[in-house]
């Protein structure tokens, strides 16, 4: 939910699902119909839930790992649903702690410096990109270069970032003068 499933959910919908990789879903609602069309759009037995939370302490994505931990249970057992699960917490968190506790296939740890606005190139973003196959070393080369070329000493005619927020805002200006 919030800041750390934003960076996920852009990269699924911009990058297409690769062949040989699973798909990458994001559910970003408590809403019970999103909720149960996510449930419904998956095979329990078979798919691999992320659950990601800095603080591991937020309602939302522990309601939602919750919810869906007691469907998979339900589907191929308690003792085995936690391999169908991987965290990505701050470490220490209470996410961490339930995580070790139920047996999740895996656990990532964040940096607790990144705010999770600003965590889809830290494990936040790059767990579900790499699970979805997506190549994150060309990511990352790209993430790069975009940071040079929209870097403070780039003039603003030369900078794509200055240039993208020119497009975008000068419609609202133009709008705005009438």
């Amino acid at each position: 939910m919030g800041g750390s499933s934003l960076g996920p959910e852009v990269l699924a919908e911009t990058f297409p699902p690769k062949s040989g990789f699973p798909k990458l879903h994001v559910l970003d609602s408590t809403d019970p119909a999103q909720v149960r069309a996510m449930e419904n759009a998956v095979d329990l037995s078979k798919t691999l839930f992320i659950v990601s939370s800095k603080s591991g302490g937020t309602t939302e994505p522990n309601v939602m790992k919750d919810y869906f931990f007691a469907r998979v249970a339900e589907t191929i057992g308690t003792e085995r649903a936690g391999h169908h699960f991987i965290a990505v917490t701050d470490p220490g968190s209470s996410l961490e702690k339930v995580a070790t506790k139920q047996g999740f296939a895996r656990i990532f740890h964040g940096d607790p410096s990144i705010g999770g606005r600003y965590s889809v190139l830290s494990p936040f973003g790059l767990v579900p990109a790499a699970t979805a196959g997506i190549d994150i070393r060309t990511l990352i080369k790209h993430t790069l270069s975009m940071q040079r070329s929209c870097g403070p000493d780039v003039p603003p005619r030369e900078n794509p970032g200055v240039q993208l927020g020119l497009a975008m805002g000068m419609p609202v200006l133009r709008a705005g003068t009438r």
